[in-house]
């Protein structure tokens, strides 16, 4: 990319790590290992796409049952009780100790963090990975690409377009609506004026290291084409 452009790229649901302590929240190992836990596919195709644009990277360490990286202080799903249908016993009653360590060691780390990258290094574009289900109720998604988007909608609707052109289906603000206030690009991207996008891929298409690859190189060929549409911009 070109040194105008000073990407970060984050990944809030990159990571299932839930320490010892908590028994896995009560859960079954099988689904730690499932989406209802982090993203799937989402921690290697960061490390790959932030190596070929040379962009800054921050990753969540923690399972999103632990604590949302990806929601606002006050939203009320911050740490859910129920995820997916599944009742999450040991994050009813949280005791005033463990929802400060969750809330100062986890949550405020991870958006410090990003903050101060923000500044250091002048970034000019936030780019955010995220997966989602192949199924719900049931139903397939056909959609091979989410990109979801706030009221900025400048560097999403470039994404959109060119990954349309390129013959892949994309949902707009599908398979979930981008809007939430206080998640991460609400936070470091809106409230900034910083261009931003969040892209959600089908976590089938990142079930092997090979998939992921490909995935990878899709979207930096895109991000590659979208700078010269973004320079009006920055």
């Amino acid at each position: 990319m070109s040194k105008r452009h000073s990407i970060l790229i984050v990944a809030d649901h990159a990571s299932n790590f839930i320490p010892d302590e908590y028994n896995n929240l009560g859960l079954s190992q099988e689904l730690i290992e499932s989406h209802i836990a982090y993203d799937i596919g989402v921690k290697q195709l960061a490390l790959e796409l932030s190596e070929k644009l040379k962009a800054h990277l921050v990753m969540g360490d923690y399972s999103r049952l632990l604590i949302d990286l990806n929601r606002g202080i006050m939203d009320p799903t911050l740490i859910s009780s129920i995820s997916h249908g599944i009742k999450i016993v040991q994050n009813y009653r949280l005791s005033s100790r463990d929802k400060k360590f969750r809330v100062n060691r986890i949550y405020n780390n991870y958006h410090n963090t990003i903050y101060k990258i923000i500044k250091r290094e002048k970034i000019n574009l936030i780019i955010s990975l995220h997966s989602f289900n192949p199924y719900y109720k049931k139903k397939k998604r056909n959609i091979k690409f989410g990109i979801l988007s706030n009221s900025d909608r400048r560097y999403s609707d470039i994404i959109i377009e060119i990954l349309s052109k390129k013959g892949y289906r994309v949902g707009d603000n599908q398979p979930y609506e981008g809007n939430l206030i206080g998640d991460t690009m609400h936070r470091h991207g809106l409230r900034n004026g910083i261009l931003h996008t969040l892209i959600e891929t089908r976590n089938d298409l990142l079930q092997s290291s090979k998939k992921i690859s490909d995935i990878s190189n899709i979207l930096f060929q895109v991000i590659r084409s979208s700078k010269q549409k973004v320079r009006k911009y920055l």
